[in-house]
């Protein structure tokens, strides 16, 4: 019975495998075909290989990816530092004014839809000044995403020993020195996690942007692939070109930042 078990396992997992595997194949497949040849043959490779299509496709979207990826560095480098600092506080006091109830609002706001906040969000920015600037489209996302960096890095925080702590103040280091000398090397699983996961958010917002800017001054990426301007005979594969060019930031982002991925998502699991 065991071995039916196993084996049925096997078989919907390679199912899976496949649903998983197949549109990234088409993808990948279809960005080197012309229309025509992706209306009669899209699962198939391409005679003629046009590699033109990644030449359309470029000069339309590197402005909005340079765009974008300096609003994701600057989004990830805020929520890294204060989830940093906000977590080490909550650890390191034991007791200060309002701390638990602090803790539970910003909780509270992952269970928030990003979607309600979006007019109040819009209203603020604009009456700020902040419509149509890279800080309209920095601040509030990155508001958003240091609450789940917070709740990440305080629970693998409060995983550390408590002896560490204890031997880093009888050697005479301060909050700062026990923060970068002892906190952050033992963090950096899970400051792998919330920078890939706050990289992933960055990078694919659409709605934000969407009603945060107009114009190419500050248009970010996944706005200007909606806009890519083809002609009848390219079709979608100039689109599936831009596509690829546009994932290859965050390919690089998981390869770089991957190492301690999957042991950060376990590391306040268990205290030590």
């Amino acid at each position: 019975m065991s071995k039916i078990i196993s084996f049925l396992s096997r078989i919907l997992l390679g199912i899976l495998l496949i649903l998983t595997l197949l549109p990234f194949y088409l993808l990948v497949i279809n960005a080197f075909k012309s229309q025509s040849e992706i209306i009669l043959n899209p699962f198939q490779w391409a005679d003629t290989w046009q590699f033109q299509n990644f030449t359309k496709a470029a000069p339309q979207i590197l402005r909005p990816m340079a765009n974008t990826l300096f609003v994701t560095t600057a989004i990830i480098i805020i929520t890294i530092i204060v989830s940093l600092l906000a977590s080490y506080a909550f650890v390191r006091y034991d007791r200060f004014f309002g701390k638990e109830i602090l803790y539970f609002g910003i909780i509270a706001l992952l269970m928030i839809p990003g979607f309600v906040m979006l007019i109040p969000q819009f209203v603020q920015i604009t009456n700020l000044g902040m419509y149509n600037t890279f800080l309209g489209l920095i601040l509030p996302p990155a508001a958003y995403q240091v609450a789940m960096g917070t709740f990440l890095t305080r629970a693998s925080m409060e995983a550390i020993s408590k002896s560490l702590f204890e031997a880093a103040e009888i050697e005479g280091a301060n909050d700062m020195d026990i923060l970068v000398k002892v906190v952050l090397p033992l963090s950096k699983p899970i400051l792998s996690t919330v920078t890939i996961m706050t990289g992933l958010n960055a990078w694919n917002n659409y709605i934000w942007p969407l009603v945060s800017t107009s114009g190419e001054k500050t248009q970010q990426i996944a706005v200007a692939l909606t806009k890519i301007i083809v002609s009848v005979s390219d079709g979608q594969g100039v689109k599936f070109a831009a596509y690829i060019i546009a994932s290859l930031p965050l390919i690089i982002l998981f390869c770089f930042a991957s190492k301690y991925f999957v042991e950060g998502l376990t590391s306040g699991a268990v205290k030590g």
